[in-house]
């Protein structure tokens, strides 16, 4: 989380360097609109940040998938959950092809129950 904090401060701290450095610090054709763009990134990062902290992005809980092997129960297969393969295992036997949903994830294992669609 720091890294996404100091991006900004850092482009702030270049950009100013840059223009006093070049003595473009008091031309106000260049200070103010690179002042502008810099004032507007860290803006965006900042309230990115805010918006996504404590947030989980690597949850697969509730995620649907398919079994591309027979899972016996407690025995491992593998599913493919959003074009990722991954090893899961299941309390139920599940077919090769059927939808899974994911309940929960075990050391670097998704644990998986059937997943049946209601159809209206």
């Amino acid at each position: 989380m720091v890294s996404h904090i100091a991006i900004p401060i850092i482009l702030i701290v270049v950009v100013v360097l840059l223009l006093v450095i070049t003595g473009q610090y008091s031309d106000p054709i260049v200070a103010v609109p690179s002042l502008a763009i810099v004032g507007f990134i860290s803006y965006r990062v900042f309230y990115v940040v805010w918006k996504t902290k404590g947030r989980n992005l690597y949850t697969y809980n509730g995620k649907i998938g398919k079994a591309l092997d027979d899972i016996l129960p407690g025995k491992e297969g593998y599913i493919l959950v959003e074009g990722e393969r991954w090893l899961a295992i299941s309390d139920e036997p599940i077919a090769e092809g059927e939808e899974v949903i994911v309940i929960g994830m075990e050391n670097l294992k998704l644990r998986v129950k059937r997943y049946n669609r209601v159809r209206v």
